[in-house]
């Protein structure tokens, strides 16, 4: 069965899906139409959607590296791995 969204409620789906990894747009909107069955289609109802489903696809950042001008000394560990 088709959900009747307004167009800005449909762009915060749009949006929030263009933020996830290529491979986890599909998904993401599927369970946004799973999450949304049965709601009543309110803004407020589309936003909390949107924040619970997309959680559960957002992936941890990586861990952030030492910049090399922060080091005392050069680090050759990558060296050679191109």
């Amino acid at each position: 069965m088709p959900i009747s969204l307004s167009q800005p409620q449909f762009l915060a789906i749009a949006n929030a899906a263009a933020a996830l990894f290529p491979a986890d747009r599909d998904p993401f909107i599927a369970a946004m139409a799973a999450a949304l069955e049965g709601l009543p289609l309110g803004d407020g109802s589309v936003g909390r959607a949107i924040r619970d489903v997309q959680c559960r696809f957002s992936h941890p950042e990586p861990p952030a590296e030492e910049s090399r001008w922060g080091r005392d000394r050069p680090n050759f560990s990558r060296r050679g791995k191109r």
